[in-house]
C-alpha cells in the first residue's frame, strides 16, 4: 500500500471501483472509506483492527465481486451495477497521529461530513467501536436515527476517565440533538454496561432488544421499531453478529445474529431508500478464519448497493 498525505492509497479498491482521496470530489452515491482506529483505552487499541478496511477491500477480489459487476445477485434480484458504472468510491483509509488519537475523531467527522454534503452514503469500517460518534457527528444538518448492533450496551459515560473510548459510543450519540431514534439491537451476556446505564439507555429513549428478541420473534417483528421518520445510521459491532459469520471478534459470545438476520434488518433499511450510513467496527483480521468476517461485511454492503436504489431518499433536515 502506498502512502500519501493523511491517506492510504489501496493497492486493490473496493469492489474494483475507482480512487478518490477528496471526499469532497466523490460524485457517486457510496464511498467506501476506512477509519483504522478511534480514542483508544490502551495502544493495543490502535493497531488490533487497523488492516480491517484492507481485508475487506481484498475481499471483494477473492470472491470475484468486483469482477462480476454485470452478473445477476439474488439478494436483490439485480446485477449490482445494472449500468456498467460502479456506484462506488474507494475513499482510502484515513491515517491519524498515534500520539494524538483523539484528532481522529475531528479528522474523521469532517472527511464524512464532506461525503454527506454530496449525497453520498458511506459505507466505513472502522478500528474499535469507539468510531460511530465520528460518523454520526457528521450529520448535524439532518435528523437521523441510529440501529446499533451489539453484543454490548456502550452506553458509559467514562471508563478510565475516558468519555470517547468504546465503552462509550452511544452515549456520545444520544448527546447529538440531531439523532432521534436509536434502536439497539442484539445485546446479549455481560459487558461493560451496569444496571444504572441500562437505566440511563432506557430514559434517554432508546430501545433495546436482545438477540433472544431476535431469534424468537424474527427481524421482520424489529423492523417495526425501524418505523421513524428519516433516514438510518446503521452500526454494526462485530461481536454483535454470530461467530459462525463473524469470528474475528475479541468479546466471543454465543448467539449474535444471523446472516439471515442482519440481512433483513440491513435490506429492510435499503429497501426503502433509508440508508445513511453502514459502518463496522471491531473487525480483528488477525482473528478472522478464511475471511468469512471480511466476507460478511462485505455481503451486507453489497445489499445496501444494490438495494438502495434512486430515486433520492427524502432527507428530514434540522429546523
Amino acid at each position: 500500500m502506498k502512502l500519501q498525505l493523511d491517506q492510504i492509497i489501496p493497492d486493490k479498491t473496493f469492489l474494483n471501483a475507482p480512487f478518490e482521496q477528496d471526499p469532497s470530489k466523490v460524485d457517486t452515491p457510496y464511498a467506501f472509506i476506512g477509519i483504522p482506529y478511534g480514542p483508544p483505552y490502551h495502544f493495543t487499541d490502535l493497531t488490533a483492527c487497523a488492516l480491517g478496511p484492507t481485508e475487506v477491500r481484498w475481499e471483494s477480489h477473492r470472491q470475484n465481486y468486483a469482477l462480476n459487476w454485470s452478473h445477476y445477485d439474488f439478494d436483490y434480484g439485480d446485477a449490482l451495477f445494472p449500468d456498467g458504472l460502479p456506484t462506488v468510491t474507494d475513499c482510502g483509509d484515513l491515517q491519524g497521529d498515534v500520539r494524538d488519537p483523539d484528532a481522529i475523531w475531528e479528522q474523521g467527522t469532517d472527511h464524512i461530513r464532506k461525503l454527506v454534503q454530496k449525497g453520498t452514503v458511506p459505507l466505513v469500517v472502522g478500528g474499535f467501536d469507539s468510531i460511530p460518534p465520528i460518523i454520526a457527528g457528521a450529520f448535524e444538518s439532518e435528523v437521523i436515527n441510529i440501529l446499533h448492533v451489539d453484543s454490548h450496551l456502550d452506553f458509559r459515560h467514562e471508563r478510565y476517565g475516558v468519555t470517547r473510548g468504546y465503552s462509550s459510543p452511544i452515549r456520545r450519540i444520544r448527546e447529538f440533538p440531531w439523532v432521534q431514534d436509536i434502536v439497539q439491537v442484539g445485546l446479549r451476556g455481560a459487558g461493560s454496561a451496569r444496571p444504572e446505564d441500562v437505566a440511563d439507555a432506557l430514559e434517554s429513549g432508546n430501545k433495546l432488544f436482545t438477540a433472544w428478541d431476535i431469534h424468537n420473534r424474527g427481524p421482520e417483528a424489529i423492523l417495526d421499531a425501524l418505523s421513524a421518520k428519516g433516514r438510518w445510521v446503521i452500526t454494526i459491532d462485530c461481536d454483535g453478529l454470530d461467530t459462525s459469520i463473524a469470528p474475528a471478534i475479541g468479546a466471543r459470545e454465543p448467539g449474535g445474529l444471523t446472516f439471515h438476520e442482519i440481512r433483513t434488518l440491513v435490506a429492510g433499511l435499503a429497501n426503502q431508500n433509508k440508508v445513511a450510513a453502514l459502518v463496522f467496527t471491531e473487525y480483528q483480521t488477525a482473528k478472522d478464519i478464511q475471511a468469512i468476517t471480511a466476507h460478511t461485511i462485505t455481503r451486507l454492503m453489497l445489499n445496501v448497493i444494490g438495494a438502495q436504489r434512486s430515486p433520492k431518499p427524502e432527507v428530514a433536515f434540522v429546523a
